[in-house]
């Protein structure tokens, strides 16, 4: 029974943590302003990027991604090892498989629709490359690459967003693959590919703008002074 609440536990800290809007806290706290009324007005790393600047974008970024990876690696790394049957695995269809990805979907669920924010949030984005360096770093840092690569060629987030997640679920896919644990890891990619849609959904508005011409470009250079503008490029 203690083992249950325990996970329960975890569950609703994972929620909560993810909550916490980063980016508005870090522009209050360094630039005395408020994120959501800034830029596309979201409090995501894209947005913190174009309104704060580049060192305050990666700090929004670092933050966005370490509240995924908290939980999941207490789940999968620190509780197993320090509390009997913790490491009790989410059993479906007669095999078994690795359930901790389920408390960083509950800090992406957090970042993505905060109890801080009347459950409004970030595109969930940032948080899921926290979950995923914590399950497969290789995968997590190619993706990141992939975004940035994307971002300096295009100068749009959205584009870098779809192509970094898409990368997740493929990589994550052959090196499952090729270690031979495709079995073992179904979950995690399911998971992995659900929260790749959740994403893909959530940047309807961005294609939409994409295709008319309309989406606003991402500069990642020092701002001067909080920009103000109406579109939106949210995607972290």
């Amino acid at each position: 029974m203690g083992l249950i609440l325990l996970k329960i536990g975890l569950f609703l800290f994972a929620y909560l943590l993810g909550s916490i809007p980063s980016g508005l806290i870090i522009g209050k706290i360094f630039l005395k302003i408020n994120l959501k009324e800034h830029g596309s007005k979201n409090i995501g790393a894209s947005n913190a990027f174009r309104v704060m600047g580049v060192k305050l974008g990666l700090l929004t970024l670092f933050f966005d991604a370490i509240k995924g990876a908290i939980p999941v690696i207490l789940a999968k790394y620190v509780f197993p090892a320090s509390i009997d049957g913790f490491e009790v695995y989410l059993t479906m269809f007669d095999r078994t498989f690795d359930y901790a990805i389920l408390f960083g979907v509950a800090a992406i669920l957090g970042h993505t629709f905060s109890i801080f924010l009347n459950f409004e949030g970030g595109k969930a984005v940032a948080t899921s490359l926290g979950v995923v360096f914590a399950l497969t770093p290789i995968i997590g840092v190619l993706a990141l690459i992939i975004y940035f690569i994307v971002v300096f060629i295009t100068k749009y987030a959205s584009l870098g967003s779809t192509f970094g997640c898409l990368v997740v679920g493929v990589g994550a896919t052959i090196q499952f693959l090729i270690q031979g644990i495709i079995v073992e890891q179904t979950f995690v990619l399911v998971m992995y590919w659900a929260l790749i849609l959740l994403i893909v959904i959530r940047h309807i508005p961005n294609y939409k703008r994409l295709i008319a011409g309309t989406e606003r470009k991402l500069e990642f250079k020092k701002k001067k002074q909080p920009e103000e503008n109406n579109e939106t490029n949210e995607n972290l």
